[in-house]
């Protein structure tokens, strides 16, 4: 027979000093749990039961403890409710572990000492759905939008095209997943969608991400992304893009051989948060997304019409982690992730730059310890200023030019066409002062 831990289970000289251990019971799927007969003797010899609200009357003449947003007020009173000696059990939806208050309790101090919390497992939604439709989960990604506003790690597991399993609330709900995926191209996925399991209102279903976009879901839902393997999905992110792929303002935008010598010098890692300040059409942060699959990209650029492009082109190729942001440098960039690299391709003059400075002052003091500033310029002028402020605050920089040519037919053959010389001027205020360099 399984043994399963009980109350007093705690090594004899540490239970005569140390209050009984809570016990934290998976109740799986549906709103009235059946409990296996060694379960329901832990419950009988409970004093305090802890749960969400709708379990709490099945269990009369125990105390109750209402597990309720905000959850903290309830985690103290069974705190406390243990330190008096009382048998607590917490009756936890799906299974305790998975991101569910086993998590939650395991964190705290009241209980990081060994035997102080004991969890008994429970079926999850997520597998409950998965036996649904008859997929293993052995290889599943789970994360969960619950309360939550960011939705990088919805991006970065979209970008694995694995399948995944998302936890859902009222706000965060399937038809806004579907409209963000589709959003920002990450269009290689179907949806199934699996509502109040193992009652008699339960419904799983599987969706386009269109369709999806468009439905009224109540709320809690756990979804399922399918990945699609049909053709005519978005390419993704990748290094060296084909320019012909995209929408592009007139010839405005970061030519290849900058992108890539610019991108060399910033030297993102696959967890960073970029900055393309003066974002253009935005071909340097669709290039950078593809280094940083584990990180973020934000593209900030004050014309409209170049942020729809931008926009466009992030839904062409399909760049779940890339941000895009109306605004003007540097007044935009007070509500941005702090960045480890920065490429500012634009807005080093006019109105609101009058002497080149402000904007590379701003970004300096936003990036992180060993942050990358990169800047390019098609004037001296320009050139001269970012050296300036380099050199006064004492921190390590490299100028670099950039002379290129790209082919074009002509007579039956080809030429080359060159292309305006370019300087990059890279800032490091993450590192010591390099007096070697000018």
């Amino acid at each position: 027979m399984t043994h399963l831990p009980l109350f007093h289970d705690a090594p004899a000289e540490a239970a005569l000093s140390a209050p009984p251990p809570v016990l934290v019971l998976g109740t799986g799927t549906g709103e009235a749990p059946a409990f296996a007969p060694d379960v329901a003797r832990l419950l009988d010899e409970a004093e305090v039961v802890a749960a969400p609200r709708r379990l709490l009357a099945r269990f009369p003449g125990k105390r109750h403890i209402a597990l309720a947003c905000p959850l903290e007020p309830a985690l103290r009173e069974l705190e406390a409710a243990r330190q008096e000696g009382r048998r607590c059990v917490v009756l936890a939806d799906g299974d305790p572990l998975l991101y569910g208050i086993g998590t939650t309790l395991g964190k705290r101090a009241a209980f990081a000492a060994p035997g102080s919390l004991r969890i008994l497992p429970g079926v999850s939604a997520m597998q409950t759905a998965c036996a649904r439709l008859r997929l293993p989960w052995h290889d599943l990604a789970v994360l969960s939008l619950h309360g939550r506003n960011d939705w990088l790690p919805l991006a970065h597991a979209a970008l694995t095209r694995r399948p995944l399993c998302v936890y859902t609330d009222a706000a965060n709900s399937p038809a806004a997943i579907a409209r963000f995926l589709l959003e920002r191209g990450a269009d290689w996925f179907r949806m199934a969608v699996a509502s109040r399991l193992n009652t008699t209102e339960e419904s799983v279903r599987e969706y386009d991400l269109p369709e999806a976009a468009e439905q009224n879901f109540p709320g809690g839902e756990s979804v399922i992304l399918l990945p699609r393997r049909d053709d005519g999905v978005a390419p993704g992110p990748r290094f060296g893009l084909d320019e012909r792929a995209l929408t592009l303002d007139k010839g405005l935008y970061t030519k290849a051989p900058i992108r890539a010598a610019a991108l060399s010098l910033l030297a993102p890692r696959p967890d960073d948060t970029l900055w393309d300040l003066g974002a253009g059409s935005g071909c340097l942060s669709l290039e950078a997304a593809a280094l940083l699959p584990r990180g973020r990209v934000v593209a900030l650029e004050r014309e409209e019409s170049r942020v729809s492009l931008i926009r466009e082109n992030r839904r062409r190729i399909g760049i779940p982690h890339l941000d895009i942001v109306h605004g003007s440098a540097p007044d935009a960039l007070d509500g941005l992730p702090d960045p480890d690299a920065v490429f500012i391709g634009g807005g080093l003059g006019g109105a609101r730059n009058p002497n080149g400075r402000i904007l590379p002052e701003a970004v300096a003091a936003r990036l992180k310890p060993g942050g990358r500033m990169v800047a390019a310029a098609a004037l001296l002028s320009t050139l001269n200023t970012l050296l300036d402020f380099a050199r006064e605050r004492g921190l390590r920089h490299s100028v670099m030019q950039i002379q290129a040519a790209e082919s074009a037919p002509l007579a039956g053959s080809l030429t080359l066409k060159p292309l305006n010389p370019v300087f990059l001027i890279g800032i490091f205020p993450g590192d010591a002062p390099d007096r070697r360099l000018p």
